[in-house]
């Protein structure tokens, strides 16, 4: 028994030492064959007795542990033998081994190379990571519903995802949180338990505290979560609204065999889809291009779907799934063929067997956050109103002011164009035209299109009284910069035979007297 530790001790021993340089072959025998260490080995082989050498008993050569003869030690020895062509390297040793990431085509990848991303941990602004983070709340068999301060959404917001049954780990600090209310275990099974109020109060108390407070005292979830619009859908911008409920549309039309039948939807009552049907755009349902699956006309039952929010479901691994319609922001899945009734008569439309579901309404089929369902998740913070609009009620009411806008677009541009039809470039030039022929032409009346008006067919008598109302304004105006003055100068120069430019004066007398005659009169 001490020979043996002995022996394994040396051979612990010489692992990560380095290995001496071999002695000349003596006895015509290699001696890189005399170790179990150096000697090379096969799948099949087994450790051999070493004969080369002649220990004495009870003791072994210090470096070269004799192989045992239990099956079992001899397995864990042979751990360590080398593989053919490390003979040049001198054995195996734990400071050259690197693992590394093997791949189909037999190249190797070292694990910093590798090109997987994880998911952000820490990001309270991300919508699609809530979104995600709700996702994995969806399984009723690992989550059930809870009251209002302690569901799922709010969970999510605080970077918490479930991680099993009744359990929620957050994404950074990795801490959990078993979350049971009205759940007790008897014999190992969880079944309800009736609990009092009070109680069930004070338990919903302490869960809203710990949904900050379980995280780590350095966790960034701690001090900030998601903010409580994040779920909200912007569809008051047109293009962008317009181009998503195409999107939807083509994905239901390519499921158009599964699709309930328009008399198995309960609609809402204030949801008029002829009216929103004939607001869409003319070319809703032809530009882009539909795809194959597409009817020639368009179909209101795939129509009503993608208003309300629901799209063709893909899966990852399998693509698209033709039965099954989904939505992006609950995640909810929804089974077409349990509203659609199996066997309808085509003449008199009644139905012979029903569906599995009575009737489905595409709005209740929402989960209780989303914002096609409920309006407090869509509301807009910044709105000077109390909106209380869903998020299909928001894109309703933006197709109709598209439509609209356009209606009062197309009746503006066909003004402009009468506008310019009937524009005449002369017709803001104050002058009264001759009569009898063109100004400066040769007397021939242009060459007209049916659409416009010759100026010679125009009344003359309507002429005549603009242009007499025109003169009667210039008239009023220039009245006003007339003085008495004025008048009375303009009097003396309309005389004959005045010479000066105003009327004399005494003064003016006295002084054109001549000197003669004013020396008689003295």
């Amino acid at each position: 028994m001490n020979a043996t530790k002995r022996k394994f001790n040396a051979l612990l021993q010489g692992l990560g030492a380095k290995p001496t340089p071999q002695s000349p072959v003596t006895n015509g025998q290699d001696n890189s064959f005399s170790s179990p260490i150096n000697r090379p080995s096969t799948p099949n082989s087994t450790l051999a007795p070493d004969y080369t050498s002649t220990p004495s008993k009870g003791m072994a050569p210090a470096g070269v542990p004799s192989t045992p003869s239990d099956p079992f030690k001899r397995r864990r020895v042979g751990v360590l033998e080398t593989t053919p062509g490390n003979e040049k390297l001198g054995g195996t040793t734990i400071s050259n081994v690197v693992l590394k990431k093997w791949t189909p085509g037999g190249s190797a990848l070292s694990p910093s190379k590798e090109t997987k991303t994880e998911p952000p941990k820490y990001c309270p602004s991300d919508r699609d990571e809530l979104i995600k983070r709700l996702g994995t709340f969806q399984e009723l068999t690992e989550w059930t519903p809870k009251p209002d301060k302690v569901n799922e959404v709010e969970w999510a917001k605080r970077g918490w995802v479930c991680k099993g049954k009744e359990r929620v780990q957050c994404t950074l600090c990795h801490k959990e949180v078993v979350v049971k209310i009205n759940k007790g275990e008897v014999d190992g099974k969880e079944v309800p338990v009736l609990v009092g109020s009070d109680i069930e109060q004070a338990l919903v108390k302490r869960f809203v505290e710990l949904i900050i407070d379980a995280h780590q005292e350095d966790c960034l979830w701690r001090k900030r979560g998601c903010d409580d619009t994040l779920l909200r859908l912007s569809l008051t911008i047109p293009k962008p609204a317009l181009a998503t409920l195409r999107q939807r549309y083509d994905e239901l039309c390519a499921r158009q065999s599964f699709l309930p039948y328009l008399f198995n939807l309960r609609l809402p009552a204030n949801l008029d889809l002829q009216a929103v049907k004939s607001q869409l755009t003319p070319t809703f349902f032809s530009d882009p291009p539909p795809p194959s699956t597409n009817p020639s006309t368009p179909n209101d039952i795939a129509l009503a779907l993608a208003l309300t929010g629901w799209q063709g479901l893909t899966n990852p691994r399998v693509g698209a799934v033709p039965n099954s319609a989904t939505c992006a922001t609950c995640l909810r899945r929804l089974g077409l063929w349990m509203f659609k009734s199996k066997e309808v008569d085509e003449a008199t439309g009644q139905i012979l067997v029903p569906a599995p579901m009575d009737y489905l309404d595409p709005v209740r089929e929402h989960r209780f956050f989303c914002p096609w369902r409920n309006p407090a998740a869509q509301h807009n913070p910044g709105a000077k109103t109390m909106d209380n609009k869903t998020a299909w009620e928001v894109l309703v009411q933006t197709i109709q002011n598209n439509a609209k806008n356009d209606t009062y677009l197309r009746m503006q541009a066909s003004k402009n164009n009468i506008r310019n039809i009937l524009h005449r470039p002369t017709a803001s030039v104050p002058v009264t035209p001759s009569k009898g022929g063109q100004a400066g032409g040769d007397g021939g009346s242009p060459m007209l299109g049916p659409d416009m008006v010759n100026d010679e067919d125009e009344d003359t008598t309507v002429r005549d009284a603009k242009d007499k109302e025109r003169w009667a304004r210039l008239r009023r105006v220039k009245s006003l910069f007339d003085t008495k003055n004025g008048k009375k100068l303009r009097r003396t120069l309309s005389r004959p035979g005045t010479a000066s430019s105003r009327p004399p004066t005494a003064h003016s007398r006295q002084a054109s007297v001549p000197p003669e005659t004013a020396g008689e009169k003295n």
